[in-house]
């Protein structure tokens, strides 16, 4: 029996940099298990929304890619025989941005039935688009159906979006920043869409986010990313985060009282080398020299020469 988990083995993903090519991805190797909602957090630029590009498929053409992504037998990113549906029904997408996600020309009819037309779901009476957007609140369904996305509210559109991304009754569901720029009310709803997803159809989930309440209100899981690289991955690293870079990460946070993360005094020309080194306090000669495996500690994984 295949299974629907997510392997991710050695992957590195270089984009070009102002003509150079650069890691953005650096030599990932984890099990993203099925039936779970796992959270991808870490600072800006450390290369979250390229692993969920990578994982969807979705690279740019002129990426270099190394590793492998494996989902049901295939190898995502090096599978010249997938089609294009089989994403759109394997995988939901819950954008960040719903204004811009939304296309302005279209109405909500439409842009709904373009995704319910690849699985030749021809909704003539829109009923299951009522029942799609009814399950997120939206009890006016069928008055949301005949407007444009400009007459929508941001909350609206966002309801919209998660009924969008649930409407090939997918496998997995890709949830990058959604609430990235939404107002308190707008990303209450967003919390509450995540948690009727979860709830009520059981689908699994991969959550982008910079947002710390979500992950810990909504996640099963935790992966915790640093300059391209997973550096731990359990399932209470919010209470008890076990890496240096997640304990001065969180330590950084405003409610922790903004610790600053120092550089260390240490001369790391190497680049083989941990690349949380230079700001480490446990950071010794081999940490400068070799690049950690992951190591595993009870049920959580993490890179770093102190749990070997």
């Amino acid at each position: 029996m295949i299974d629907g988990n997510i392997y991710i083995e050695k992957l590195s993903v270089k984009l070009p940099v102002q003509k150079e090519y650069i890691n953005i991805i650096n030599d990932i190797s984890i099990k993203f298990e099925q039936n779970l909602f796992i959270g991808i957090i870490g600072e800006s630029g450390c290369g979250k929304s390229i692993l969920g590009n990578a994982i969807i498929g979705n690279l740019p053409p002129y990426a270099k890619v190394e590793g492998r992504v494996k989902y049901k037998n295939y190898d995502i990113l090096g599978d010249v025989k997938i089609s294009k549906d089989f994403y759109i029904k394997e995988w939901g997408i819950i954008p960040q941005n719903p204004s811009e996600s939304l296309i302005s020309i279209k109405s909500i009819t439409k842009q709904m039935q373009d995704i319910l037309s690849v699985n030749n779901i021809q909704d003539k009476n829109n009923d299951y688009k009522n029942k799609l957007l009814k399950f997120f609140g939206l009890n006016n369904s069928t008055e949301v159906l005949e407007k444009y996305p400009f007459e929508l509210s941001g909350g609206m559109q966002q309801r919209v979006l998660c009924a969008m991304g649930i409407s090939q009754s997918p496998k997995w569901i890709l949830a990058d920043e959604p609430t990235k720029g939404l107002d308190e009310h707008t990303s209450k709803i967003v919390y509450d869409n995540l948690f009727k997803i979860k709830i009520e159809h059981k689908y699994s989930m991969l959550i982008i986010s910079h947002d710390l309440s979500l992950v810990r209100q909504i996640c099963d899981k935790v992966a915790v990313m640093y300059y391209g690289q997973i550096v731990e991955y359990g399932d209470n690293i919010l209470n008890k985060p076990l890496h240096p870079y997640t304990q001065a990460f969180f330590g950084a946070l405003p409610e922790n009282g903004f610790q600053i993360i120092k550089e260390q005094n240490l001369i790391t020309e190497s680049q083989m080398g941990c690349s949380f080194a230079k700001y480490c306090r446990h950071c010794s000669n081999k940490c400068i020299q070799e690049n950690p495996e992951m190591y595993n500690v009870g049920e959580t994984k993490v890179r770093c020469f102190l749990y070997a």
